[in-house]
């Protein structure tokens, strides 16, 4: 009988022991486990990327809505949070190394789509409505961003002059 119950709960308590093994449980591992963090929201989850855009809330921060974008890479078949940034303005880079992270915040209708260097950027919707932070993973250090109106015209969010 003894021998029954430990070949029932060990398993089980090995399973309730082990580390997070996906992506997802890598991100709400560490939100969960950060102390400074008093709540969070994951918005959307890109695997192919390795990324997720989320907010988070601490006590010290009145501005709990505001975007960021966590960069996951997988060493050794382990995910592993990389990087993160911050994509609360118009536009935000984390050129520290490759792939290089660049993001941001648009919040007007007029805005269609946002053009990284050549590479038109995922635009996800926020939860408030109002909000849709764009992404592009890029080899290039620097950038021109510009979006794509709803009119057909375009405006530079970033512009590199030559």
């Amino acid at each position: 009988m003894k021998l029954f119950l430990f070949v029932i709960l060990f398993p089980l308590l090995l399973i309730g022991c082990s580390s997070p093994n996906t992506m997802e449980e890598v991100f709400h591992h560490k939100m969960e486990n950060n102390k400074e963090i008093e709540s969070y929201e994951l918005v959307e989850m890109v695997e192919e990327d390795q990324v997720i855009i989320f907010t988070a809330y601490t006590e010290e921060d009145d501005n709990k809505d505001q975007p960021m974008l966590a960069y996951f890479t997988k060493p050794n078949d382990k995910w592993t949070w990389t990087r993160t940034s911050s994509c609360s303005s118009e536009w935000s880079g984390n050129v520290g190394s490759e792939p290089y992270l660049w993001c941001g915040t648009v919040t007007e209708p007029k805005y269609e789509k946002v053009i990284v260097g050549d590479t038109e950027a995922k635009l996800i919707a926020m939860n408030d409505g109002t909000k849709r932070v764009w992404y592009q993973l890029s080899q290039n250090k620097n950038e021109e961003i510009k979006a794509i109106l709803t009119d057909g015209s375009e405006e530079w969010l970033k512009e590199v002059v030559h």
